[in-house]
């Protein structure tokens, strides 16, 4: 368990990718070549030597507002190998907005460092990629909504180090920034980060309710990607090393917190295999729902964390999936340890449904869209905006309509 994990090595405890061109096929899937990912405790103590292996003396730090006690290990890895922190930067603010970007963007391009250190949750290091590229491409964040569209790679190399485990974003090519219309996506081959330290350790003083909010979203990348019409064999199988890690752990962690490391390392490996799916694959119709749960309950002055506006309706939206993703469904149970003797496919996929909605039901305060502020005259409004986000809502394996998605949303109103 406590042993590091770099690239590949990650892969290799896989029946599927014992086979050494397979093993190679996901090495160039996942672009391995050009980012380095370390897992495992301790892996934050190697921080100085991926600074050295990346030319890199000065060094930026983004950190969440909150982790003010996590700042002295990584000035300690520093220090150790000689190499200088140059600044601090730590407003970031959870759901990075285009200011908020734009004033770290300034910050980062004053800051006469050669590498930026994002410590945090994915706000912290989706705000550290897009900034990094922002600073070096100029013009105004919008501009670069959608896809592909910063035209080249970041003068400051991101080193992510992850303190949750759920957004996967020290893995992905993803940002998601909001502005005045909502959370909007970013998609660039130049916002992976460069090295990823992806440490359990940091992740064990996490609440229990952020661990389960975080442990969910987690897992919903992990189950829409594997039910995606952009999957594969190769990405299944990741997908399915991602879900026999959550799905067997998440429960563990949030009760036992920093006294079950296995739990946190398993919880931190499910996060960061479920990310390195978002670039090849992305999410679906979940997340795309998901969204306009986050959208009203913000604009309503009470928002729903994206774990748990997601796992809000992913039962439903894996219940309408279920003609074409049964046997995904079912795995996940078998992982979760469901007791499915003698029980059929159909019955398989319902337990691994209910065990998913219960999860969020006991452990989060966000057990139905009435509890989390929303009411039945939101619905068409939620409906609209998640039909709206076609980049999700297509690659959903089976086609959800309007009235598709008022009724998932219905189903959890209380």
């Amino acid at each position: 368990m406590s042993s590091l994990q770099i690239n590949e090595e990650l892969l290799q405890d896989s029946d599927y990718f014992t086979d050494a061109n397979r093993l190679a096929e996901a090495s160039d899937y996942f672009g391995f070549a050009h980012r380095r990912i370390i897992l495992g405790d301790g892996a934050l103590d190697l921080l100085g030597d991926e600074c050295e292996r990346l030319g890199t003396d000065r060094v930026f730090l983004v950190r969440d507002a909150g982790l003010i006690a996590l700042e002295e290990p990584v000035r300690q890895a520093l220090g150790a190998a000689g190499k200088t922190l140059v600044g601090v930067y730590g407003k970031v603010m959870p759901n990075p907005t285009v200011e908020s970007v734009t004033d770290l963007a300034g910050h980062i391009k004053n800051a006469d460092c050669q590498a930026v250190i994002a410590l945090g949750g994915g706000s912290t290091i989706d705000s550290a990629k897009a900034a990094c590229c922002l600073a070096t491409c100029g013009g105004v964040l919008p501009d670069y909504f959608g896809f592909d569209l910063f035209d080249r790679a970041a003068h400051w190399p991101v080193i992510a180090v992850p303190t949750t485990s759920g957004t996967g974003a020290e893995a992905s090519r993803v940002a998601v920034i909001a502005d005045t219309g909502g959370k909007q996506a970013i998609y660039s081959d130049h916002l992976t980060p460069g090295v990823a330290l992806v440490d359990p350790q940091l992740t064990r003083s996490l609440p229990a309710a952020l661990t389960a909010i975080s442990g969910l979203d987690a897992l919903g990348h992990a189950l829409e990607c594997t039910a995606s019409k952009k999957s594969n064999l190769l990405g299944d199988a990741v997908a399915r090393m991602a879900l026999a890690s959550g799905c067997s752990h998440l429960e563990r962690a949030i009760d036992k917190g920093e006294h079950d490391p296995e739990a946190r390392y398993h919880m931190a490996r499910c996060a960061l295999l479920s990310g390195l799916l978002l670039s090849p694959i992305n999410t679906g119709a979940g997340h795309a729902l998901g969204y306009g749960i986050e959208k009203l309950s913000a604009a309503a002055g009470r928002p729903v964390p994206h774990g748990a506006a997601v796992s809000l309706v992913l039962p439903g939206v894996m219940r309408h999936n279920a003609p074409v993703a049964a046997d995904k469904y079912y795995y996940t149970a078998e992982v979760a340890g469901l007791k499915l003797a003698g029980l059929s496919r159909e019955a398989g996929v319902e337990m691994a449904v209910v065990w998913l909605d219960n999860l969020r039901r006991q452990h989060t305060s966000f057990a139905s869209l009435r509890a989390s502020g929303l009411d039945e005259k939101d619905i068409p409004a939620m409906a609209g905006i998640a039909l709206s986000i076609r980049r999700l809502m297509d690659p959903n394996p089976i086609e959800l309509t309007g009235e598709d998605a008022e009724r998932i949303y219905r189903a959890v109103l209380d």
